[in-house]
């Protein structure tokens, strides 16, 4: 079977800087993906941008453009690209924004999927123009209607969609992001901190994504702001980069708690596990998410989380067990957990790693691999 991905995603490189579109847990997911099909002699295809992408990866490439652009241009290029690639026989498509498979399928009727990383038609209603969201919202039910299968990561947002399209809602499947615990498990968290640079009685929390909305990087230096005035022992380590990056280095300024707040910039996938292992405690703060590789990969290394109610995380998070899920809007209660969490680490260790096996990447690739060969068969 030849698997056509389309989307855009970074490759692991030690001399190139990934494009900032590049990064954020939908790659993760497409990579692992990838990586588990050619483990099983699949044939991968992918449509769209590779960042860092060489010929020995094993995937055969069709490069839509060059550099990052807005999501209506490379749809476009997207477009023009399907117009003269010809998807064999025995293929499925598999697509991981709706308005990327509506321009790929346009000219390419072959079995498809869609994944659906969160609540997108939500986001753009909130982020973009009126002209913007019309175009998407056509573009969503076009591919809708198309798929065979369309993959939710989370409960929250195959809700969302069947309420929004009831009528596709016996083509709609759960199946979370996994985690790879063959890089992601737990080390010692003095002698990781050490490495890093750290004092050993420092507490560190750390945050691994966009430093972009919807996620609240705000909230998360305030709080932090909150943690410093019981304990300075604290630091705050913001592993990421994104459009708000300048705007939160202001913030963490205003705050006076720039000293203790390390912007790491864009990390590579192999230097997580230490960062996470490091850390006494994790933190994401979301206006809106689906199945977040970042709670996985920091429960899979035995380091707790704190979050708030978005996507899948009250089926990983369980208070006063491996973290706790706190509300979005209150800085104090938030604060107040970070401490408590990092705190209870070692009592949380062995709690974080039992709950992440579940979610491994053998575990959950094999659903999607199963849900490919059930439309080829159709």
């Amino acid at each position: 079977m030849n698997i056509f991905h389309i989307g855009t995603i970074a490759l692991e490189a030690d001399n190139t800087k990934r494009e900032l579109k590049s990064i954020g847990g939908i790659s993760g997911y497409i990579i692992e993906l990838i990586n588990y099909a050619k483990a099983q002699d699949h044939e991968i295809s992918f449509v769209g941008k590779i960042y860092n992408y060489n010929s020995d990866s094993g995937i055969h490439y069709y490069q839509v453009q060059e550099k990052v652009s807005s999501t209506n241009k490379f749809l476009i290029n997207l477009l023009f690209k399907s117009v003269n690639l010809k998807v064999p026989e025995n293929s499925v498509i598999h697509a991981h924004r709706p308005d990327h498979l509506a321009a790929f399928l346009f000219f390419n009727n072959r079995p498809s999927v869609v994944t659906l990383h969160g609540q997108q038609a939500l986001t753009v209603n909130i982020r973009k123009s009126y002209l913007i969201r019309k175009i998407y919202h056509h573009l969503e039910k076009y591919a809708l209607k198309k798929a065979n299968r369309i993959i939710a990561v989370d409960p929250v947002t195959e809700k969302f969609y069947e309420k929004l399209y009831p009528r596709y809602k016996h083509k709609m499947v759960t199946i979370p992001t996994g985690v790879n615990t063959e890089i992601f498990f737990p080390n010692d968290n003095i002698k990781s901190k050490t490495e890093l640079g750290y004092n050993e009685n420092n507490k560190l929390i750390i945050y691994v994504g966009r430093i972009e909305p919807p996620k609240k990087v705000k909230v998360i230096i305030e709080a932090f702001s909150h943690v410093l005035k019981e304990d300075s022992s604290f630091r705050l380590l913001l592993v990421g980069d994104g459009v708000s990056r300048e705007e939160m280095e202001r913030v963490s300024e205003n705050l006076k708690v720039s000293k203790h707040v390390s912007f790491l910039g864009i990390r590579r996938r192999n230097e997580l596990p230490q960062l996470y292992n490091a850390a006494d405690v994790s933190i994401l703060i979301s206006g809106n998410e689906g199945s977040p590789l970042s709670v996985k990969e920091s429960l899979a290394c035995g380091t707790p989380v704190v979050a708030n109610d978005v996507g899948d995380i009250n089926t990983l998070v369980e208070n006063n067990y491996n973290g706790f899920i706190v509300n979005s809007e209150d800085i104090n209660e938030i604060a107040q957990k970070l401490i408590t969490a990092a705190n209870k680490k070692s009592e949380f260790k062995q709690n974080c790693i039992n709950s992440i096996q579940p979610y491994t990447i053998p575990a959950v690739s094999k659903q999607v691999l199963n849900l490919y060969k059930e439309i080829v068969n159709e």
